[in-house]
């Protein structure tokens, strides 16, 4: 497929009778493997890319760095490819005009979606989730418009999936963190994203508030769900109206948590249990690439 249908497919997935289950790749193998199970678009995770080159989350990673795991990864499958940017990596968390050049370089290295959060980058702490305040409605308003004449200058409908963080707030009531959620998400639809991504949303009747508000905004109104503890089932939250389910840095995670326990059994009984069970074969695994 060229770029243009690529972004399109990974359009219409959006819109299919079952969710998009997206299990978050950090490298060109995770990628890969992603595909090989049969999955029909890969994205990429900040954090897990952050972490498996050596940085914390938090836009800390330097942006040509970012690029390059991206356009690795892209050219490790060949289905669509959706990047996690966080705030967009902009030297200017407010300029536009920067963003707009991110988003060109994203779209060269591979990718034809992108998740666009709305907290702060600039008062990260890499120390303390969520940490940072949310950009000023207006401005992240403008922030996704100006993404969007980045994509159309290079004749792509980018999908743009935006991340709207009030449940990630310290100390936001659920129900203010709802209000906040539906009028961003109203917003950030009528400004031409393609999905509304709400991580730390958990409870099935918030979830179907949402889902309801904003298909009477959009269409559909796509609505995207962080998987996770807590998170109902995907066949739940299909019921629900869903259609579009994340996996974020859980794998990443989970396979360092396997990691882990692979080096804590050759501490202790020098066994390798851990490292056989479930192993992906030398031969499946390099047979994925090409010379």
């Amino acid at each position: 497929m060229t770029p243009a249908e690529k972004a399109n497919r990974l359009l219409e997935l959006h819109h299919g009778t079952s969710p998009l289950v997206l299990i978050n790749a950090w490298d060109a193998a995770s990628a890969a493997m992603v595909e090989h199970c049969g999955l029909p678009a890969v994205a990429t995770s900040s954090a897990a890319v952050a972490n498996a080159l050596g940085y914390p989350d938090g836009q800390y990673v330097p942006w040509p760095e970012m690029l390059a795991a991206i356009s690795r990864i892209a050219r490790a499958v060949s289905v669509p490819v959706t990047a996690d940017i966080e705030a967009g990596f902009a030297a200017d968390a407010h300029d536009a005009t920067q963003l707009e050049s991110s988003i060109q370089q994203v779209i060269d290295s591979g990718a034809v979606g992108v998740n666009l959060e709305d907290a702060l980058p600039a008062q990260a702490d890499p120390n303390v989730r969520h940490s940072s305040p949310l950009y000023p409605l207006p401005e992240q308003v403008e922030r996704i418009q100006a993404a969007r004449r980045a994509a159309e200058k290079l004749n792509i409908h980018l999908v743009i999936n935006a991340r709207v963080d009030a449940y990630w707030q310290a100390g936001v009531e659920p129900g203010v963190a709802l209000r906040n959620t539906l009028e961003r998400g109203q917003a950030y639809l009528k400004a031409g994203v393609d999905c509304v991504f709400i991580p730390g949303l958990r409870s099935p009747d918030h979830i179907r508030t949402v889902v309801n508000h904003l298909r009477a905004v959009h269409r559909d109104g796509p609505v995207n769900i962080l998987a996770g503890p807590g998170v109902p089932s995907i066949p739940e939250l299909a019921k629900l109206g869903v259609k579009r389910v994340s996996y974020g840095s859980g794998p990443h995670r989970a396979a360092m948590g396997l990691l882990r326990r692979m080096a804590d059994e050759a501490k202790t009984s020098g066994t390798y249990t851990a490292l056989t069970e479930g192993a992906v074969p030398y031969e499946e695994i390099n047979g994925l690439f090409g010379k």
